[in-house]
């Protein structure tokens, strides 16, 4: 059993005791010892010799238990250090440090190692979060249930959104749900990185790929369907590709990962085999959509998805239909890789607000149409 010197809990729970749970710890517990008020298995055993059959804690000493700067201290351990608790809470770093130095001393104990470029837990400091930490997560999703029973769905939810993927499918699908429900902020973020949903301090998030430290609920939202495209000028140039080997001929515009800073591979399909090509050429880009404009200006053979193509025709006065006569030029729809999935994504807590499962009902609703006819559109290869 912990002391009370070198348990956080217990140096929690020690701030404050009543009147009368001192007296029952006088009477049932050493003086050197101070169990954890949230573990109930930390309690003595009932003895004759105690004479203390059960101890109770008044409403006002629950109430008064869980100080104001556990949350900072636990937002904290969430977002990795001060400055992301900071922006998490809406408050300045100082403001954090010193809430966290208060809580510190009020414990009596070092919950965190602090060094210029580090900041990790002490022992304590990993006691006082794996005690309490789901506990607040509870008691906050149950006040957060309480609210909008009684209340309109409202608030600002946080989105991220891959950038091209964001503006040509989701932002066209948001003007009737702000319509329906206009007490709802919607604070998007457009970018291409590979973020992390909780240490950002967003709501939800659609992409291809998982940060794989992030604890997230994932479900299937869209399927892209990757092509190649070329412009009529540049094919009338340099003739179309006919097997993969041959767009080592070609000049091929290049997509650099704004995340780890690679050229993505092409992801193709030979009668059922997949194969990787490595697309080269003078022209390299961080963006899908200005890929796709490369291509229109002839500058070579660019690979997006069906949507994002159709969507810079719409622009530019051409519809998908037409895209064999004139406008681009599919390549190599037989090796073609099969749909990639696109994931709608949020934090993996017990309650989900309800401004946020609207959101992604909605999402997944209307997006199904638009999944249908990406796959079906531009169907034709010249």
């Amino acid at each position: 059993m912990p002391r009370a010197q070198g348990c956080a809990g217990a140096a929690l729970y020690r701030m404050y005791l009543s009147r009368e749970r001192r007296d029952a710890q006088e009477r049932g517990f050493p003086r050197s010892i101070c169990p954890c008020p949230f573990d109930p298995q930390n309690f003595p055993p009932r003895t004759a010799r105690s004479g203390v059959n059960s101890i109770e804690i008044s409403r006002n000493t629950t109430r008064t238990m869980i100080p104001n700067q556990l949350q900072t201290f636990l937002a904290v351990v969430k977002n990795g250090n001060f400055s992301s608790a900071a922006r998490r809470l809406g408050i300045s770093s100082a403001a954090v440090s010193k809430s966290v130095a208060q809580l510190e001393k009020s414990l009596e104990v070092r919950l965190f190692h602090r060094t210029t470029h580090s900041l990790t837990l002490t022992e304590d400091g990993l006691d006082l979060h794996r005690r309490t930490g789901h506990l607040v997560e509870q008691l906050e999703d149950q006040i957060r249930l309480s609210s909008d029973r009684k209340r309109t769905p409202h608030g600002t939810l946080k989105v991220n959104l891959p950038d091209s993927f964001g503006r040509m499918v989701v932002l066209p699908l948001l003007p009737a749900f702000m319509e329906k429900y206009p007490d709802i902020q919607l604070d998007l973020r457009f970018d291409d990185r590979l973020g992390d949903l909780v240490k950002e301090g967003a709501d939800v998030g659609i992409g291809v790929m998982l940060n794989p430290d992030s604890r997230v609920i994932a479900r299937e939202f869209y399927k892209i369907q990757p092509i190649l495209v070329a412009s009529k000028a540049y094919i009338e140039r340099h003739g179309l590709p006919q097997t993969p080997e041959e767009l080592s001929q070609h000049n091929c515009v290049a997509l650099r990962s704004p995340t780890t800073g690679r050229i993505k591979p092409w992801n193709l399909k030979d009668n059922g085999e997949h194969i990787q090509f490595e697309p080269k050429g003078n022209l390299i880009v961080n963006n899908l959509a200005a890929s796709m404009k490369a291509a229109e200006m002839g500058l070579g053979i660019s690979l997006a998805g069906v949507r994002i193509a159709q969507s810079l025709l719409e622009d530019n006065g051409c519809s998908a239909q037409l895209l064999h006569e004139g406008c681009f030029k599919r390549v190599l729809q037989q090796y073609e890789p099969d749909p990639i999935q696109a994931l709608i994504y949020y934090s993996s807590r017990h309650y989900l607000p309800a401004k946020t499962r609207l959101f992604i009902d909605y999402l997944m609703e209307h997006a199904n149409d638009e999944r249908t006819l990406d796959l079906d559109v531009l169907a034709q290869e010249v």
